[in-house]
């Protein structure tokens, strides 16, 4: 087999490789051992002709110098081995390798034989223990892609890359870097700088000032507690000169931005969750004209009015979720053309009416450019689902094309306040919910009467009773079987499913844990207006039973109603008090009905009974009456 150019001996468990297994192969050129078990191998056991030399995965310490008569070498992979140092260990002259896969190794000093690798593109050394890079690269103008993640790097200086102006891609993430000491400014074509993982605490645009090509940075899991901008630096922003499209710095210690962002024109996404924030100002955000996306998801916000002050044109999706947000008024002013509103896991509990009179979800990407689509705002997790004027609030949302999703567990009705609505808001506000400042501003002559019920957390309003001046009118017909009141069963509104499309349908539930009410005091008049119709249907009737009927049922109607008095003006506090109370109401009066109606039938029985007796004596009478002439008087004579 001597016209053999690539053998491929993978997986193969072999230990060894010795001078003369390779011999009968004069022109082969790629060789594939990964896999095996090799521990050990000869000095010149690899043909001096190979071009790409694969020994991966296997067990090798030392390279033996293997490799320094490979002239041809154009790619290496020693990864995943046992090596601990390549000095002196790689080809005397290699003028074509423009690869070096040498991760998952103990490798603990970058190899100074690199600078005489002309054609150098990839570096692969991640997963190693370099505590520096000692300007092993500085030398490789051909450089681009540089991978050093999950080492113990902790400096790196600015001789490092002096010369690697090529290098697009450098992945530093997961070292113990405090700083970037002006580094990368020589790498004009850099385009993705990773640095997650490190210890860095304080950012400046500065480390990136004048790279042109540079679209994105991540500096997630850093201790960042800083941002300088390039306001900051620069008095004319043309001199920045940066387009950075994607800025990760989520997982960090930022408390405020302090206008760090401001000057990124060409900004699509930036991530900041994770951090500390209580505030984003309109300068924060001023100038981002291109922004898609802002992740400002589990900071410690408790309002996003400022960003109805800032005009981000074509931001499309905002994720806030798990934050203290309470109360959303004009806080998408600013967003015109929002198409997804993460605010999940806050405390919203009351959403303005004007919230979405200024957006409208507008399609910027795919087959469907250009056209309007519906905002859809998920709520999962916030006190405002389980709000019973919910149907109100989604129909008012409806009407400005917004939809609302989400799941929320809703508390015991027992543990709910009772609260009244501000008529600029739909849900509650409740007395303890912190009012944002621009809020308090707008409603500064707003008088929110509130009252609460010892330990209560949630407020609901049943939007199929319809009340007035806090009074629960009766319905026309009682019934215990089923009350249409919320309970502590889940509010659910499916995930992912709008519910805007099926008009709102009132849930069913028995009560278990009835919820605290106002009621109306009951005519106290109602049973003896019923029992005295029926007794002035029967005044001709002298009935010992009738009039036993009556009077029990007058006592009854006496024993509900000394059981049930209601004050109309004064809130009931036990809510399993009033709920039993209520049952109990329900119950006896089923029965008085029932009662009434059974001495109805008997009491127009026995108004038969009469009339027909009384036509039958009348006929019996007739029959031994007087001719009708008999008892006339002689007429006068005139």
């Amino acid at each position: 087999m001597p016209n053999i150019k690539t053998l491929d001996l993978g997986r193969t468990k072999i230990k060894y490789i010795s001078e003369t297994n390779f011999l009968g192969l004069p022109v082969l050129e790629c060789l594939v051992l990964p896999g095996n078990q090799i521990t050990r191998m000869d000095t010149h056991s690899v043909p001096v002709q190979i071009q790409r030399l694969h020994l991966g995965r296997n067990y090798i310490k030392d390279l033996n110098d293997t490799l320094r008569n490979l002239s041809e070498l154009g790619w290496l992979f020693i990864n995943s081995n046992e090596l601990s140092d390549l000095e002196n260990q790689l080809p005397l002259d290699a003028p074509n390798l423009k690869l070096i896969h040498a991760s998952h190794n103990r490798i603990e000093k970058l190899p100074q034989q690199l600078k005489t690798f002309p054609l150098l593109e990839s570096l692969f050394f991640q997963f190693n223990r370099l505590r520096s890079l000692d300007g092993a690269l500085s030398k490789l103008r051909n450089l681009m892609r540089v991978v050093l993640e999950h080492n113990q790097i902790n400096t790196i200086t600015e001789e490092d890359f002096a010369e690697s102006e090529m290098l697009e891609s450098l992945l530093l993430g997961h070292n113990e870097l405090t700083t970037l000491n002006n580094s990368l400014l020589n790498l004009k074509n850099l385009n993705f700088l990773n640095m997650t993982y490190n210890y860095l605490t304080e950012f400046s645009f500065q480390d990136v000032v004048g790279l042109q090509e540079l679209r994105s940075i991540d500096l997630s899991y850093n201790q960042i507690t800083t941002l300088i901008g390039p306001a900051a630096l620069f008095q004319n922003l043309v001199e920045w000169n940066i387009k950075l499209t994607e800025l990760k710095l989520d997982h960090n210690r930022l408390e405020t931005l302090s206008g760090a962002l401001a000057g990124l024109p060409e900004l699509l996404r930036l991530n900041l969750s994770f951090n500390r924030l209580k505030r984003i100002s309109p300068d924060d955000l001023i100038g981002l004209e291109q922004l898609r996306l802002l992740d400002i998801s589990h900071n410690h916000l408790t309002t996003l009015e400022e960003t109805s002050k800032t005009f981000l044109p074509r931001l499309s999706e905002l994720r806030a979720s798990f934050n203290y947000l309470t109360i959303l008024e004009r806080d998408f002013h600013g967003l015109p053309v929002l198409c997804h509103a993460d605010l999940s896991n806050n405390q919203i509990v009351a959403l303005g009416r004007d919230l979405v009179t200024k957006t409208r979800c507008k399609i910027e990407h795919g087959v469907h450019e250009g056209t309007w689509d519906t905002l859809k705002i998920f709520l999962k997790g916030n006190p405002i689902l389980c709000d019973a004027a919910l149907p109100e609030i989604m129909s008012a949302m409806e009407i400005n094309h917004t939809r609302i999703y989400g799941v929320s567990h809703c508390s015991p009705l027992n543990e709910q306040p009772i609260t009244t609505k501000q008529n600029a808001f739909l849900g509650y506000i409740a007395e303890t919910t912190p009012l944002p400042a621009a809020i308090s501003s707008h409603h500064a002559d707003s008088n929110v009467q509130i009252q609460t019920i010892p330990d209560a957390k949630l407020v609901l309003d049943d939007p199929n009773n319809v009340q007035h001046n806090n009074k629960l009118l009766y319905p026309e017909k009682i019934s215990d079987s089923g009350v249409e009141l919320r309970t502590n069963h889940q509010y659910t509104i499916e995930n992912d499913q709008p519910i805007m499309n099926t008009p709102v349908k009132p849930v069913l539930h028995n009560i278990e844990k009835p919820i605290a009410i106002t009621l109306q005091k009951p005519p106290s008049n109602d049973v003896k207006q019923v029992i005295s119709g029926i007794q002035g249907s029967n005044d001709d009737i002298n009935l010992q039973t009738s009039q036993t009927k009556i009077t029990t049922l007058n006592e009854d109607s006496s024993s509900v109603k000394a059981n049930e008095q209601v004050d109309a003006k004064t809130q009931v506090f036990d809510p399993v008090q009033q709920g039993q109370q209520i049952t109990k109401l329900a119950s006896e009066i089923e029965e008085l009905r029932s009662r009434i109606d059974q001495l109805s039938s008997q009491n127009q029985l026995l108004l038969n009974q009469q009339f027909n007796k009384s036509i039958s004596t009348e006929q019996t009478s007739n029959l031994t009456t007087k001719p009708p002439n008999e008892n006339l008087t002689e007429p006068r004579k005139p």
